[in-house]
C-alpha cells in the first residue's frame, strides 16, 4: 500500500513540474532566434489584430480609448466605442498612436493554466493529508 501511495505522490509531483516547464517555456524565444527577428511596428502589430476585438490605445496627446477595432486603412483604423447609451465610431491615425494592447477576458490561455496549476497543487496536498491520515491509522 505504502508502494502505491508513493507511486502516486512521485508521478503527481512530476506532471506539475512538468506542466510548470511547458508553461514557462510557452513564452521562450526558441535557441538561434533571440534578436534575429526586427520588433514589429504599432501599424505592424495593429494589423495582425482580428477586427472585432476590443483593445485599449494611448494616444500622444494622453488620451486613452477602450473599445472595439474596426476597419482598418493606410492611414488608420476606426475604433467603436460605447458611452452610456451611445456608441461612437472614432478614426484613429497610425501617426498618433503612442500605444496599444487587446484587453483580455478572464479565461484566458494564461487563467486557465494557473487555475490547473492550483488545482494539480491542492490534489497534492489531498494526497498528502490522505498518506498522513492512512499512516497513523495503520500504527
Amino acid at each position: 500500500m505504502r508502494n502505491i501511495i508513493c507511486l502516486v505522490l512521485a508521478t503527481m509531483l512530476f506532471a506539475t513540474t512538468t506542466l510548470e516547464a511547458k508553461a514557462g517555456a510557452a513564452g521562450a524565444v526558441p535557441p538561434g532566434q533571440a534578436g534575429t527577428e526586427r520588433k514589429l511596428t504599432l501599424k505592424e502589430r495593429i494589423l495582425e489584430v482580428p477586427p472585432g476585438t476590443t483593445i485599449e490605445v494611448r494616444l500622444l496627446n494622453k488620451q486613452k480609448i477602450r473599445g472595439r477595432l474596426g476597419d482598418l486603412t493606410n492611414e488608420g483604423f476606426s475604433l467603436t466605442t460605447a458611452q452610456g447609451e451611445k456608441i461612437e465610431t472614432q478614426k484613429v491615425s497610425f501617426t498618433d498612436l503612442k500605444s496599444f494592447k487587446k484587453v483580455e477576458g478572464a479565461t484566458t490561455r494564461k487563467a486557465v493554466s494557473k487555475g490547473l496549476l492550483y488545482a494539480l497543487a491542492a490534489g497534492g496536498v489531498f494526497l498528502v493529508v490522505l498518506v498522513v491520515v492512512l499512516a497513523s491509522r495503520e500504527d
